[in-house]
């Protein structure tokens, strides 16, 4: 997360944000879809999906990195 971070200017919105990640780290961004793709596949009709979507996802996961730069 650091070094998306830093390869962003400042000022950069959370779209920014997951672009970069999904440029940097390709495989990483294709492992959280394919979770995210798995969990709602299974999940039986009229059931809650507790995953967010991979954008919210990356941007859960990175709150703490994200808002330390600003």
């Amino acid at each position: 997360m650091k070094h998306v971070i830093e390869s962003l200017k400042e000022g950069y919105t959370e779209d920014d944000f997951v672009n970069m990640f999904k440029e940097l780290y390709p495989k990483d961004w294709n492992k959280v879809v394919k979770r995210y793709e798995d969990h709602k596949r299974r999940t039986k009709p009229g059931k809650s999906f507790p995953m967010p979507k991979p954008q919210k996802y990356i941007l859960n996961v990175s709150y703490k990195f994200r808002n330390a730069k600003k």
